[in-house]
């Protein structure tokens, strides 16, 4: 295994939403023998970067679910966005159900509803977290807005408008699981378009070739490495074809049981640091 590359939510990062030191130090060291490891996420690359400057890493980014390849440098290597055509049928559906979205952009990440934007947080906070008191999931919830990883905008209209900025993804949210379904299926017969979710209440739309497979795939050429020695770690539907394409997949603790039966190792959970108990499995083979 040449090239390991790792989900972030539910992966990398604990509950507290913070890469744990274990996972930074095995990963490091990973890097220090000689293995190539990449950050493959759904998240913006601010949001990405923050958790990752925290926690002193400095790795190979693949965001917003394939979106953008970023070098060690973080430095855009490729971009796929979504065509106009595509989020104008994406809009009309999720507004006929009343679905709440956020855009993910290459100029950062936007809501037009920023009271909506921060009881989604909470809820994202609380599922991932259980136990957390009140006044953390009310920290958590204000820090994006506190570190400038989401804009407030009266009108996304004003968005597509313009000719220079590039639409990579549509972050759906909704706790009406049916209102979720209807869209899901409507959007699937959009032209060129990948749904996936990261979370029982969250749709991810981008395009067909913004996936986190297809961005490994080209990842790995860049590096000369072939998929087969590949090991590829992730919790959830959108880690689905990065788990499909690699030499060795391994699904978390804590992953949904459709991910747990394509691996060909279960690790820890994300809290006990399951992503530096696979590569340290590995490195010992």
């Amino acid at each position: 295994m040449k090239l390991i590359a790792t989900d972030m939510d539910g992966t990398l990062v604990d509950k507290q939403l913070k890469v744990t030191k274990e996972n930074s130090k095995i990963i490091l060291q990973a890097v220090k023998d000689g293995h190539h490891v990449v950050i493959a996420t759904g998240r913006s690359y601010d949001e990405a970067r923050h958790a990752l400057e925290e926690a002193d890493l400095h790795l190979p980014l693949i965001c917003v679910n394939g979106a953008e390849i970023r070098s060690e440098a973080w430095e855009i290597l490729s971009s796929i966005p979504l065509q106009s055509s595509q989020y104008e049928e994406i809009k009309e559906i999720l507004d006929e159900e009343d679905i709440y979205y956020e855009l993910y952009t290459s100029k950062g990440t936007f809501t037009d509803n920023r009271e909506k934007a921060y009881e989604v947080m909470k809820d994202i906070v609380l599922t991932s977290n259980p136990e957390a008191t009140d006044e953390d999931i009310e920290k958590a919830a204000l820090r994006r807005f506190r570190l400038g990883l989401v804009s407030v905008v009266e009108d996304f209209t004003k968005l597509f408008d313009d000719k220079d900025l590039e639409v990579y993804k549509f972050l759906a949210f909704s706790s009406d699981n049916a209102k979720l379904q209807r869209a899901f299926q409507h959007l699937k017969r959009v032209d060129q378009l990948a749904v996936s979710s990261s979370a029982d209440n969250n749709l991810e739309i981008t395009h067909s070739e913004a996936q986190k497979g297809i961005a490994l795939k080209k990842f790995a050429e860049l590096k000369g490495i072939s998929l087969k020695n590949t090991m590829a770690i992730g919790d959830n539907y959108n880690d689905v074809s990065m788990l499909e394409i690699a030499g060795f997949p391994v699904a978390m603790g804590n992953a949904v049981k459709e991910i747990k039966e394509m691996a060909a190792f279960v690790t820890k959970e994300n809290d006990q640091s399951g992503v530096a108990f696979a590569i340290q499995k590995f490195l010992e083979k």
